[in-house]
């Protein structure tokens, strides 16, 4: 086989990769606009209670992967009781999302909650929340922290199975002479 045509392969299933890749991250995004997303794993157990069925985000399990989509300026206004919304913790130097348990439009603050706490958090101010959980993955969230806590495992392996396919061409490449 040619080199142009070798080459060509390579990149086609690159393309083919990088575009499935993209495919399902808009599918469980639910939107078409990737950067306008975080993607999180989730590391605290505090939204993960009883499910709540009444709600499109029923509960947020420990390693889940879950899909928020920013909010700007009056974006706020569309949030709803039940959605779960994350907002910036300084302690913590990291994002919360908690469930919206009541909206206050005068005062412009939600007071949430996670599922599993027992009591509500301090108000929010509505410019303080800075995105909305549109979708929840444990299996993919399972699969990511997997991967991290994995990772040279991981490098090992793809490495001797090159190895190991790399010393099966040759093998048969010789005795085909």
């Amino acid at each position: 086989m040619r080199t142009a045509t070798k080459t060509l392969i390579v990149v086609a299933t690159i393309l083919v990769i990088a575009a499935a890749a993209v495919g399902t991250l808009m599918a469980f995004n639910k939107s078409p606009n990737l950067l306008d997303s975080d993607f999180k794993v989730i590391v605290s157990g505090s939204m993960d209670g009883e499910p709540r069925t009444e709600y499109a985000i029923e509960t947020i399990p420990v390693n889940s992967l879950i899909a928020a989509h920013k909010l700007h300026g009056d974006d706020v206004y569309n949030v709803k009781v039940g959605d779960v919304i994350g907002f910036y913790s300084p302690s913590l130097n990291a994002n919360i999302y908690h469930r919206v348990i009541a909206i206050d439009v005068e005062k412009k603050v939600f007071t949430t909650q996670g599922d599993a706490n027992p009591s509500p958090d301090s108000p929010l101010p509505f410019d303080k929340a800075n995105g909305v959980v549109v979708n929840v993955s444990h299996g993919a969230g399972e699969a990511v922290v997997f991967v991290k806590t994995n990772i040279f495992l991981l490098v090992a392996i793809v490495i001797l199975s090159v190895i190991m396919i790399e010393a099966i061409i040759h093998i048969s490449i010789i005795w085909k002479e």
